[in-house]
């Protein structure tokens, strides 16, 4: 009868074991957030995040603790984070994109880096910044919305934006 006991303790310990296994993923450490999924970030940002008619989203992601959503309508930028103590949301006019390919730049600024948010046409495969020291630092295109993490603070950069078969669109200081 004794064993029968063990056997249940043993089994309840197993099954506990799998269970936290199957809910935190391969690794869970205590004390150790773990990272957000694209979904619950949609979730924040559909809370947080107030959306003019016309609203596409570009992306979604983490940004240093905070949730960044960024869209576009005809013609808005909508750049919205969300973090701890609340929300902020800052809407940017943009012109027809017709031959400039690049417009509506704006910047989430730090002590060492910045995140530069821009809208980009759908003819543009590749978009590159060339920063003030030289460096060149390729953003990451989003349907009409491009990203890019920037290791210095800049105020103005030099964008080359290009098509799928790799030809210049645009070389321009913006």
């Amino acid at each position: 009868m004794m064993r029968s006991w063990y056997v249940l303790g043993a089994l309840g310990l197993v099954t506990a074991l799998a269970y936290a296994h199957d809910v935190a993923g391969p690794v869970a450490i205590a004390g150790t957030p773990t990272p957000l999924s694209v979904e619950s970030m949609r979730a924040i940002a559909d809370e947080g995040c107030e959306r003019p008619p016309g609203y596409r989203v570009g992306t979604v992601q983490m940004l240093r603790g905070s949730v960044l959503e960024v869209g576009v309508t005809a013609g808005e930028l909508v750049v919205c984070t969300i973090h701890g103590a609340g929300h902020t949301r800052s809407v940017g006019r943009t012109d027809a994109l017709d031959t400039r390919y690049v417009g509506g730049r704006t910047g989430l600024v730090w002590d060492d880096e910045s995140v530069e948010i821009g809208r980009v046409a759908p003819e543009v495969a590749e978009l590159e910044l060339v920063l003030p020291s030289g460096k060149v630092v390729k953003a990451e295109l989003y349907g009409e919305v491009f990203l890019c993490h920037v290791p210095e603070k800049i105020t103005a950069v030099r964008i080359r934006a290009y098509d799928a078969g790799g030809r210049l669109l645009r070389d321009a200081v913006i």
